[in-house]
């Protein structure tokens, strides 16, 4: 095997034995064909070399420094595993602290208005009320089957990252817009294909459909702030903590690996609270 071949096996690895997702994948392929590019002989790169090419990435983001350099460091660690390099010369080659930043939430009053848009398909309206009361990423959204929505026991079937399933509970505005959409909509499809939400030819849909839905329906609602599908995740989250639910449920509905992740949205909710309170000082006769 060449040395061209190992960061296909290095993906192929991710992807078969670590479970990672499929955009995870692609963005570390994206990077390691980068690097391999612009270092041919890698599997000889010392230290100070690795560390230079740290250096040169300064100039981005710091969430895309970290992406690349986190790449690095699985690959290498992956080529030592193998016994491809006798040392792991990325091992303790250090990550960028990235910012905390919180989540941007839509209030529930926003929400409301945004899922209570005219002129909406069954299909698109039942995308919608999936993305907040189930939490989903447009990733899970796409990937559902038919099969994976219970509308007796209003429960949905989802795959995570990781392909991690989770079992998560259906309001009941959802279950009746997804019924609507069986009913009316998905049933005159000819020969659909298993995933739930469908195209008129009966493809499933892509994110970047969805994507634009959601832009689109956010400007029926007039609502000028940006919104993206993950909007309704960080909006769920964030109204379930306001309203007394606990870290852990929240977590498991949103398929967090590490609840670390979910308390940030404690952190959300703390800003709300101190937001109240100050209103209602400032609003003392």
């Amino acid at each position: 095997m060449n040395a061209q071949q190992y960061p296909v096996k290095f993906l192929e690895h991710l992807s078969y034995e670590r479970g990672y997702a499929p955009l995870t994948i692609e963005a570390y392929g994206r990077d390691l064909r980068q690097f391999v590019r612009c270092y041919p002989r890698y599997l000889a790169l010392s230290r100070a070399e690795l560390e230079a090419y740290a250096e040169k990435l300064r100039g981005l983001a710091p969430a895309s420094v970290s992406r690349k350099l986190a790449a690095l460091k699985a690959f290498y660690k992956f080529l030592f595993q193998e016994e491809i390099i006798a040392q792991n010369p990325a091992a303790d080659l250090a990550l960028p602290r990235l910012p905390r930043r919180l989540p941007k939430a839509l209030s529930q009053k926003e929400t409301g208005r945004l899922l209570a848009a005219p002129a909406m398909s069954w299909r698109d309206r039942a995308a919608l009320e999936l993305l907040y009361s189930a939490g989903l990423r447009a990733s899970e959204l796409t990937g559902l089957k038919f099969g994976d929505v219970d509308l007796t026991e209003c429960f949905l079937k989802v795959r995570g990252k990781g392909a991690k399933e989770r079992i998560v509970p259906l309001s009941a505005p959802a279950a009746a817009a997804v019924k609507k959409y069986l009913e009316h909509e998905r049933a005159n499809l000819k020969n659909p294909a298993d995933e739930l939400f469908l195209s008129h030819n009966g493809r499933a849909l892509t994110r970047q459909l969805i994507w634009r839905l959601v832009k689109k329906t956010a400007g029926q609602a007039g609502l000028l702030k940006n919104v993206s599908p993950h909007s309704f995740r960080h909006s769920l989250a964030t109204h379930l903590i306001e309203n007394g639910a606990d870290i852990r449920t929240v977590q498991e509905i949103l398929g967090h690996a590490n609840i670390a992740t979910t308390q940030i949205y404690a952190s959300v909710s703390r800003e709300h609270l101190r937001r109240v309170y100050r209103r209602a000082f400032t609003e003392r006769p």
